[in-house]
């Protein structure tokens, strides 16, 4: 048994949760718990004012809880034509978040692939993979595709802007005989923030594919470019698209380049560094 003071005892009355009070609306309920309360107001009381179930669809009717039942009653046309007008809204916005979906979809693929090829580009060095290696060499043999090129890339982000090429069956007094590797300058947005002539040593790198990295020979070539005036049409600011090749004419010889596992899955690769050592960064 707990005694209350008068004074507390006004206090707790007024939050009492069993403490009976009437409805607000004047229902014929007028000994409600009040923590029942809002129970009967939501589910019982025949003159709590209600929205019409159908608000979503558009109807704004209002009225006590009878009224709301006689009201679906007495409209069921109208309330079945909203809800129609509704559902084929809602399966065009649904239509028009999937159009924008697949385009947010094409363009996040196209985001990735501009990506993968600033990964590729953005370094001072580049990994050609040179695949189909078979039938490159017979086409290099026959005359009928002697260079191939690999993709341009950057020395930095914006550095010089080079591409490697390389004649399989050897070029001039090496065909036949050897793997010729080249590299060209060519033609970028940042020519006229750089250091001319071109002066950075490249190294090219065949690379051993044996699954083992311990036992792998990759065979490399170093190029030091000579900045002499008679060397401007392939170290200078490029005029054309591109400046004439250099590098090694002789790079590997062509009974070397089937042992060990230089070429695996009739593919081979080359690695092209480019010295940043004094270039100039913007």
């Amino acid at each position: 048994h707990t005694t209350i003071l008068f004074e507390e005892e006004i206090l707790h009355l007024n939050i009492c949760t069993e403490f009976r009070i009437p409805c607000p609306n004047h229902c014929n309920q007028q000994d409600i718990p009040r923590g029942q309360m809002q129970n009967h107001l939501d589910n019982e009381c025949a003159k709590q004012e209600l929205p019409c179930p159908f608000t979503d669809c558009g109807c704004e009717f209002r009225a006590e809880r009878m009224s709301i039942t006689k009201h679906i009653k007495e409209s069921p046309g109208i309330h079945l034509n909203m809800a129609g007008k509704t559902i084929s809204l809602q399966k065009k916005l649904l239509q028009l978040q999937d159009e924008r979906m697949q385009e947010q979809k094409k363009w996040i693929e196209l985001l990735a692939k501009k990506v993968n090829a600033l990964e590729k580009c953005y370094g001072s060095q580049l990994i050609w993979k040179i695949d189909g290696y078979q039938e490159k060499i017979m086409e290099a043999k026959s005359g009928k595709k002697p260079t191939i090129f690999s993709p341009p890339f950057l020395t930095s982000r914006h550095g010089y802007k080079l591409a490697c090429s390389a004649c399989l069956f050897g070029d001039g007094k090496a065909k036949g005989k050897y793997l010729s590797l080249f590299i060209c300058i060519c033609r970028g947005e940042y020519d006229s923030l750089l250091m001319w002539p071109f002066s950075h040593r490249v190294t090219f790198t065949l690379l051993d594919q044996c699954e083992d990295p311990d036992n792998r020979r990759n065979i490399s070539y170093v190029v030091k470019p000579n900045t002499c005036k008679e060397n401007k049409p392939f170290l200078g600011r490029p005029i054309g698209e591109r400046n004439a090749s250099f590098g090694a004419q002789k790079f590997m010889d062509l009974d070397t380049m089937s042992t060990l596992d230089y070429i695996r899955d009739d593919t081979i690769y080359i690695k092209v560094e480019i010295d940043s050592e004094d270039m100039i960064v913007i």
